[in-house]
């Protein structure tokens, strides 16, 4: 209740076309467009992701990052239960990294990330999609998607952009972002269905236009998947990501 639940739909529309974009192509990305069904003017029902908690959640139980929790939850690293959670955390995040870039939905504090029972995550709540962000549009989240510090140590252990789980990270973006571009058209056409709507996110700047932007369609395929490349190494623990949530535990108690 609070909230218009329509962008909800919207953006997971979007988000259950790119899932089935990566299913098409055979790539193992992981995305979960969990249910949405407005009933009344900023009220819904919305679908439990199951088998999942908050980061915020979890930050009550314990003092450690993901990379503790998941040695925790799973196993020593090493371990086939952690290396395999791991992975799903790996794939997931691509996915979910390909739809930000897109989408740029903004409000990823740890209330809105959850890590499901087999380590993948899943983002919430689409409140800021598009050219709207919290605070009067300050920009705090200015990273393309976010990949918080506790984030990359999870995924690359090298701390230094070098190990082989990090390069898996970088290629299965550039790979999803390359297979989002061949469906651009489909997915503009479905975001634009709804410019008349009244929905927040249209209601400053181009929308549509800036959308169309982010898939680079004057790009060559070589240079697209730089481009991704570069927008992973950029969010790689940039300092606004960890300032925006430490304004969200500061201001909600939401654990960082």
């Amino acid at each position: 209740v609070g909230d218009d639940c329509r962008q909800d739909v919207l953006a997971l529309q979007v988000i259950s076309l790119l899932k089935d974009i990566f299913e098409a192509v055979g790539l193992n990305l992981y995305l979960y467009p969990y249910g949405v069904l407005p009933t009344g003017p900023e009220r819904g029902i919305i679908e439990v992701v199951p088998n999942s908690r908050s980061r915020s959640q979890m930050g009550e139980m314990t003092d450690g990052g993901l990379y503790e929790i998941f040695q925790q939850d799973f196993g020593p690293v090493g371990s086939p239960g952690f290396e395999a959670a791991r992975e799903n955390f790996i794939i997931s995040s691509a996915g979910y990294a390909v739809a930000s870039v897109l989408l740029q939905p903004k409000d990823r504090h740890n209330g809105n990330l959850l890590i499901d029972s087999a380590g993948r995550l899943v983002h919430i709540d689409f409140g800021f999609i598009l050219e709207i962000s919290p605070g009067r549009n300050m920009r705090f989240e200015s990273a393309h998607f976010k990949l918080s510090h506790e984030m990359t140590q999870l995924i690359d252990p090298s701390g230094a952009m070098k190990s082989e789980t990090w390069y898996q990270f970088v290629s299965l973006c550039a790979k999803g972002y390359l297979a989002a571009r061949r469906y651009m058209d489909g997915i503009i056409n479905t975001v634009s269905m709804m410019v008349d709507s009244g929905l927040p996110c249209f209601s400053r700047g181009d929308p549509i236009g800036n959308l169309r932007k982010r898939f680079h369609p004057e790009m060559s395929e070589r240079e697209a998947a730089n481009y991704m490349i570069r927008a992973c190494s950029d969010a790689y623990n940039k300092w606004t990501t960890a300032g925006y949530d430490l304004i969200q535990y500061m201001q909600q108690g939401i654990e960082k």
